[in-house]
């Protein structure tokens, strides 16, 4: 089917602000189902193809796509001064009402979206819109202050390397005037006027509250009343809050988790493969939702997920081998909880064991700079560079806990769950537990991990100091994870303070203690799926389009770790380039200094105009000391080399126990 493609469309909102809106719809009279997307990331500017993959294939289908740019954002009007504010919510619900009043309408709508545009679709249908049947959800946050911005109280140092900058850049960048014609400068004036770093409110919330809360789907599952299918990736972000999704929801649901990063899984770059075409699924959840066309979608089991097995860790993963696991629920009914307990041995060499060990104890000092091999679990910008590499480099800071060589499989297949009994010298302390697969060669291979700080050990809301030497017990979700463990290989836990690339350091110095035994019985318990525990037919999905590249062809990205073995220094450099976009980010952490940590990052970003060269600039610095942390801003733009704009923001907060 032929499709039509109207680009700058104007929607007023309920407060006169007006929605950039590109529609993608079948050439051919008629009424067709309606499908929503929509995010902050300037992917409606005139020059930009159709994205996500996904909206041409639908449309080709018999279905509208209606896509808006964020208000304040691309070339919307009005200002923005945060992520996921009230207005926008109200906007997207607006616009799903919108399009079912439309004469081109059946008035069924759905919506889909990835990362920013998927956390909105949890949003939006919270509210219940009448009009909307279903949605996709492709890495999406359920928990923005968990899952995207303090896992485990602790600062995300992805939100101020690439975030904090890019939409400081987009968002004080002029509109499209190809789209929005005479009104350019109206509204970019307003813009300039009326709006501020979105960094500012994630930098000022470090501890949870009412206002994450009004952000996040997390404890409203039951107002969601449409369908829902989640599709995510190992590699990626989100596996934790879809699978959590999926448990919680009440109504019509389905999950897929595949091996993929932070990309569409039929994207030519949706690595670690191996790549499945999702276009085709989304066809069919809305033909059954949206049409009524029983296409058999809901006879297939609702749970598909990959089961990885051993590869050589590396910093660019093609390809994983592994399995599709079809099943009724998550975790599947034949996985049973299987308790190991940790036990010290001589040096870093501890054991897991089935019964408690004799009491004990094992010690490490805080090092912040352990991290340097766990990856960038979805790193956006650089994916799909950045996968963990060989652990040994941290395992040797950490302690860690090793089974004998396994006589047969094992199959990990849910959550699994570290309880530590841990003391520390300091009042604040973080604790890191890893899990690794360990060749016979030694080589360790991270496959799940997660962290928490100690200090919000009772609440992510009120942070409260260790008291030195005293034992407390921490429980600890990791990341789900469906993995098989081969026979001669070994399972490990390790244990340390930091994880730098994904947690901010805590800090103080510190030595730190995981007690164990019968008094103090710190444990893994994971879920062993039983020996006949196969699962059911996993569904046939069709292959990306695209045959898997080479290594050499996979967009170069700046991803470097430098130890400055004088300073005691470990600093990690991010850099890529596309769309007329440049970011940069420096992010340095001391071992002798562990408070004092910093990044500097820079995006600059040329913006749409056929006669002027106007060139944004948005400059960030965070760093920390032993007291407080600091975030400044500074967006500089340049039009025909000459400044027309420049303004900056700083500010401080305590560290509050972190």
């Amino acid at each position: 089917m032929a499709v039509d493609i109207i680009k700058g469309l104007r929607v007023p909102m309920r407060d006169g602000v007006e929605l950039n809106v590109r529609i993608t719809r079948p050439a051919a009279e008629g009424r067709f189902p309606a499908i929503i997307e929509y995010n902050p990331y300037r992917r409606l500017d005139h020059a930009q193809p159709s994205f996500p993959p996904a909206v041409p294939y639908l449309a080709q289908h018999g279905y509208v796509v209606v896509q808006f740019d964020v208000r304040g954002t691309g070339s919307s009007s009005g200002a923005s001064s945060d992520a996921y504010s009230d207005d926008e919510q109200q906007d997207g619900y607006d616009m799903v009402e919108w399009a079912a009043r439309q004469p081109w309408c059946s008035g069924a709508v759905g919506m889909i979206g990835k990362s920013y545009g998927a956390t909105v679709q949890w949003q939006v249908a919270g509210k219940a819109p009448p009009h909307l049947k279903a949605i996709i959800v492709r890495s999406g946050s359920n928990d923005m202050y968990e899952d995207t911005a303090y896992p485990g109280g602790c600062r995300r140092p992805w939100r101020f390397e690439f975030f904090a900058p890019n939409m400081s850049a987009y968002n004080f960048a002029p509109p499209d005037p190809a789209l929005v014609g005479a009104n350019w400068s109206r509204i970019w004036n307003e813009r300039l006027e009326g709006s501020s770093p979105w960094s500012l409110e994630i930098f000022r919330h470090d501890t949870d509250g009412e206002y994450w809360r009004g952000k996040s789907i997390r404890n409203n599952f039951d107002k969601v009343g449409c369908a829902v299918y989640l599709i995510e990736g190992w590699a990626d972000w989100y596996a934790n809050a879809e699978l959590d999704a999926f448990r919680q929801l009440k109504g019509p649901k389905k999950v897929v988790i595949g091996p993929w990063g932070h990309y569409y899984p039929e994207e030519k770059f949706a690595l670690p493969g191996p790549r499945i075409d999702t276009r085709v699924e989304y066809l069919r959840w809305f033909d059954y939702w949206l049409k009524g066309i029983d296409n058999g979608i809901m006879d297939e089991p609702p749970v598909t997920v990959f089961v990885r097995q051993w590869q050589q860790p590396t910093l660019l993963t093609l390809n994983e081998p592994g399995h599709w696991h079809a099943d009724t629920q998550w975790p599947p009914a034949a996985s049973r909880a299987e308790t190991l307990y940790l036990e010290p041995g001589p040096s870093a060499a501890g054991k897991l064991a089935h019964q408690p060990p004799a009491d004990g104890e094992v010690g490490y000092d805080y090092r912040p700079t352990v991290g340097m091999a766990s990856g960038r679990i979805g790193l956006g910008s650089t994916s799909p560079w950045g996968m963990p590499t060989d652990q040994r480099v941290d395992d040797a800071y950490s302690a860690c806990f090793t089974t004998m060589p396994l006589d047969r499989t094992m199959s990990i297949l849910g959550q699994p769950e570290a309880v530590l009994h841990v003391s520390s010298s300091a009042e604040v302390a973080y604790f890191n537990v890893r899990i690794c697969d360990v060749a016979p060669d030694g080589t360790s291979r991270l496959i799940s991990h997660g962290g928490c700080l100690a200090t919000h050990r009772e609440s992510h809301d009120r942070p409260t100091p260790l008291e030195p030497g005293k034992v407390y017990e921490l429980r600890l979700k990791l990341r789900d994870l469906a993995y098989e463990i081969a026979p001669s290989h070994r399972l490990r836990i390790a244990v340390s303070s930091a994880d730098f690339q994904n947690a901010w350091p805590t800090g103080m110095h510190a030595r730190n203690t995981i007690h164990c035994g019968t008094a103090h019985p710190s444990r893994i318990e994971l879920p062993i799926m039983a020996a006949n525990g196969d699962g059911l037919p996993a569904p046939a999905f069709q292959a990306s389009p695209h045959p898997l590249p080479s290594a050499a062809e996979v967009p170069k990205a700046t991803y470097t770790l430098t130890h400055d073995l004088a300073a005691d220094t470990v600093v990690c450099t991010l850099g890529a380039a596309d769309n007329g976009t440049t970011r940069r980010s420096d992010y340095t952490v001391s071992n002798r200094n562990p408070a004092c940590a910093s990044i500097i990052s820079e995006v600059r970003y040329r913006a749409p105009h056929p006669h002027m060269a106007i060139d944004v600039q948005a400059s960030c610095q965070t760093s920390s000391t032993a007291t407080e942390f600091t975030h400044a801003v500074q967006v500089s733009i340049r039009v025909e080399d000459r400044l027309h704009f420049q303004k900056s923001w700083m500010e401080s907060l305590p560290r509050n126990y972190a």
